[in-house]
């Protein structure tokens, strides 16, 4: 039996249940929503039997990722993820994972995931550090969509 291949490309960080675990991004693409997605692949520990006794061994599974649950790992190169659509490709950090519109029922501005159902059309795309800044100057976050989850995770601390 042989091992398998880790995929190649860059590494990212993704929250599977509640924690952050390292995987590689294969590619991105977007939902019929216009959401991004990423394909990952992570290598899990695994076991065979055999006549005698189990063999451990990994295995590769292949999934995706929304773009809210994936950050970039430091000093890798996201490039290879550039499609002429999106910024810099880094995983969570490019334009296009975040919304924010003018509310008009409350003032100020809301801060919708991407895929957010309730998003109006106008709305501005925008990446992370826009994003703080408006929650900074008082944005809130969609009662439908809930961004403050992910969001959450971005901010450093003291904020």
């Amino acid at each position: 039996m042989h091992a398998p291949v880790p995929a190649s490309g860059p590494l990212a960080e993704v929250c599977l249940g509640g924690a952050w675990g390292r995987v590689t991004v294969r590619a991105r693409e977007r939902d019929a929503g216009g959401a991004w997605r990423y394909v990952c692949e992570i290598l899990l520990a695994d076991r065979v039997s055999t006549a005698r006794v189990p063999v451990p061994r990994e295995r590769a599974e292949v999934f995706t990722a929304p773009a809210p649950l994936v950050r970039p790992v430091p000093g890798e190169d996201y490039t290879v993820l550039d499609d002429g659509n999106e910024g810099t490709g880094a995983p969570g950090t490019g334009r296009g994972r975040w919304l924010v519109a003018e509310d008009y029922t409350g003032g100020g501005a809301l801060v919708h995931r991407a895929d957010c159902p309730q998003a109006p059309v106008d709305a501005e795309p925008a990446d992370d550090a826009v994003v703080l800044q408006a929650i900074s100057a008082g944005a809130r976050p969609c009662p439908v969509c809930r961004p403050e989850t992910a969001l959450r995770a971005l901010r450093p601390e003291g904020m």
